[in-house]
């Protein structure tokens, strides 16, 4: 509670204040704002043409991001928030302090949570096309929770040995490859955009503690560009 001297709340009465306005409540949205956010997720339909196929495992990375982008998009991103309640600060899952079980995520809307969970169940039957995709998703079928879903593919594909024999790929291209050796018809400013996606791709299926500094992406650039005729002597950042 504050307290305002008499004069001030004088001039509000006869100067800022009016009578005949609707009063609304601090951090709620005018209506304007309501009906042009209304008026906006209406008109965003989702569709299943935008989502990217996992064919193999190797594309994994690309059709995560790829989907969580679409999924955003469409106003979705609740299927693939972790399946059960999370520790905001370590990111664990909580557990019940008496059962010891993983406490399950509730939903705000359950009537809703369950016709959006049944729509992106059949986007995940039709896009995951991998084997370990099939069974995960064939595993979930009954319930058709698709947080769950999210959470065993992302597992799967973060610990499993294609996995690691991907991130040893990409780690030996950034490691062996040199401009001056692979015949690039390109320009060197392609060159650096896919060395640098490529690093990219890297870093992203990394824990923290496994990625690269960047002085080693640093280092790592410069040497791809060693030799190179017009670059040479220049260092790369």
């Amino acid at each position: 509670m504050h307290l305002f001297p008499a004069k001030l709340f004088n001039y509000f009465c006869i100067s800022i204040y009016r009578h005949d306005e609707k009063t609304i409540p601090w951090q709620v949205e005018l209506p304007s704002q309501v009906n042009a956010k209304a008026s906006f997720l209406k008109s965003i339909k989702p569709n299943l043409k935008e989502c990217e196929v996992l064919r193999d495992d190797k594309s994994w990375l690309p059709f995560r991001e790829s989907t969580k982008t679409t999924i955003m998009s469409h106003n979705l991103l609740t299927m693939i928030l972790p399946p059960f309640l999370t520790d905001p600060n370590t990111g664990e899952f909580v557990l019940h302090p008496i059962t010891g079980e993983m406490i399950p995520y509730k939903p705000d809307d359950p009537g809703l949570d369950k016709i959006q969970r049944t729509w992106f169940f059949k986007v995940i039957v039709d896009i995951c096309q991998t084997l370990v995709g099939k069974k995960i998703v064939n595993q979930n079928c009954k319930l058709m929770d698709m947080r769950l879903v999210w959470h065993e593919l992302c597992k799967h594909y973060q610990n499993s040995m294609s996995s690691k024999m991907r991130n040893q790929e990409l780690l030996r291209y950034v490691h062996t490859n040199q401009l001056i050796n692979l015949g690039h018809r390109g320009t060197s400013q392609s060159y650096i955009t896919n060395f640098s996606e490529t690093i990219r791709q890297f870093q992203a299926l990394q824990t923290d503690e496994n990625k690269l500094s960047d002085q080693m992406y640093v280092d790592f650039l410069n040497n791809s560009m060693r030799g190179t005729p017009h670059l040479e002597g220049v260092l790369l950042l």
